[in-house]
C-alpha cells in the first residue's frame, strides 16, 4: 500500500517537473566555470603609509587585514556621502601593499582622487593591469593558490559569487583554469558572471552605480560586508552613518525577474513603473541579461505591486533571500 502511494505521488506531472528542475539547477550550479574580467582593473597601493592612507577614505575598516582578512569589499565617497567607486580590495604579497580592483573605466580617475590626498604619505599608486589579469571563477572545489604567478581570493561579498583569481598577463587562460581547481571552464566573456550577480542582486561597476549618483546603503554595501560603522572617520562617513542609525533606506539595489528573456537593448535608467500605475516612479532599471535586471527600487513600493512595467516589458521584483531578516517594528521599540 505504501510502495502504491509512493509511485502515485511520482506519477504526477508537476512533481516529475519540478524534480527534473531541481536536477538541472543543481547540475547547472555545480558548474566549475572561470570568466574573464575584461571591465575590471587594478591600482597597486604600496608604502609604510598604505593601509593607514586608505583608511581615510574608504568605508571599510583596513584593520581587518590585520585579523587575516585577504580581500575587503568597500567604496570610496565623495563628501557628500555619494558613492565614487565601488572596489575590491586584496592584499598583495608585501605587508603593506593591495591591489585595488575598480571598474576599467575608472583606473585613471580613482588613481588621481588617491594622489590627491597622498600629501606626503609614503605611498605608491600605480596602475598595474599591464601585468595582472582579472577573473571570476564560479567554483565548488577551489584550490589555494598563492604565488607570483597566481592568487586566489574568495569574494567577500557573497559566498555564491565566488571568488576572485589574479595572475600575470604572461599566464594562459587555460593554465589558470588548471591552476584554481578541478574540470574548470573557461568563458570566453563575463556575460555568465555578470547574469549571476543580476540574479542575485549586486551591483557592479559605473554602469551600475554611476560616479556621484547613489548613497552606499542603496548599494547594499552593508548588507554586503562593504561598511564599517564604528572605525573612525572617513570621507563621506557622516551621511552614511547618519542613514544607519536612522534606519530609514527607501530605495536598495534589487534583481528583477522579467517574464521573457530580452534580446533588445532597454536604455539604461529608464523609469520602473508598477504596471497598474503607469505613471507611477518606482526607480530605475540599470541594466539586462536574459531574463533578469537590476534596478535601483523603492522597496516596499515594488514588491507590493508584484507586476512592475519597463520600458513595455513585465517584470517582477525579487527581494534577495541574502538580505537580513528585518526585525518587527514592535521589537524595535521596545528596544
Amino acid at each position: 500500500m505504501i510502495f502504491y502511494q509512493v509511485n502515485r505521488i511520482l506519477y504526477k506531472p508537476h512533481i516529475i517537473n519540478k524534480f527534473l528542475r531541481n536536477v538541472h539547477t543543481e547540475t547547472t550550479s555545480s558548474s566549475n566555470i572561470l570568466y574573464p574580467l575584461k571591465s575590471r582593473g587594478l591600482l597597486k597601493v604600496t608604502g609604510d603609509d598604505a593601509s593607514v592612507f586608505l583608511q581615510g577614505l574608504i568605508t571599510n575598516d583596513m584593520n581587518h587585514f590585520e585579523e587575516g582578512t585577504k580581500s575587503m569589499y568597500a567604496m570610496f565617497l565623495n563628501n557628500k556621502g555619494r558613492v565614487l567607486y565601488d572596489t575590491l580590495i586584496h592584499k598583495w604579497n608585501k605587508e603593506e601593499s593591495f591591489l585595488i580592483e575598480c571598474d576599467r573605466k575608472l583606473v585613471n580617475v580613482l588613481q588621481k582622487h588617491l594622489k590627491l590626498y597622498k600629501l606626503k604619505r609614503k605611498v605608491n599608486i600605480e596602475d598595474v593591469n599591464d601585468e595582472y589579469l582579472l577573473y571570476a571563477l564560479k567554483s565548488t572545489n577551489v584550490k589555494d593558490v598563492s604565488n607570483e604567478k597566481i592568487n586566489v581570493y574568495k569574494d567577500p561579498r557573497l559566498t555564491e559569487l565566488g571568488y576572485r583569481v589574479i595572475s600575470s598577463v604572461d599566464v594562459k587562460d587555460s593554465d589558470v583554469a588548471q591552476t584554481v581547481g578541478n574540470d574548470v571552464v573557461t568563458e570566453s566573456n563575463e556575460d555568465g558572471y555578470k547574469y549571476l550577480r543580476y540574479k542575485l542582486g549586486v551591483s557592479e561597476g559605473a554602469d551600475d552605480l554611476p560616479p556621484g549618483t547613489s548613497f552606499p546603503l542603496e548599494a547594499n554595501c552593508d548588507y554586503l560586508h562593504g561598511v564599517s560603522f564604528h572605525k573612525g572617520c572617513y570621507i563621506g562617513q557622516e551621511l552614511t552613518a547618519r542613514v544607519h542609525h536612522t534606519g530609514v533606506v527607501r530605495k536598495r539595489i534589487m534583481p528583477l525577474k522579467f517574464n521573457e528573456t530580452i534580446s533588445n537593448n532597454i536604455e539604461r535608467d529608464s523609469v520602473i513603473s508598477a504596471s497598474s500605475n503607469p505613471k507611477s516612479n518606482l526607480g530605475k532599471l540599470k541594466g539586462v541579461v536574459n531574463n533578469y535586471g537590476l534596478g535601483l527600487l523603492r522597496i516596499k513600493e515594488a514588491l507590493d505591486a508584484k507586476i512592475l512595467s519597463v520600458a513595455n516589458y513585465s517584470a517582477e521584483a525579487q527581494k534577495p533571500a541574502w538580505w537580513p531578516i528585518e526585525a518587527p517594528k514592535e521589537l524595535l521599540k521596545s528596544e
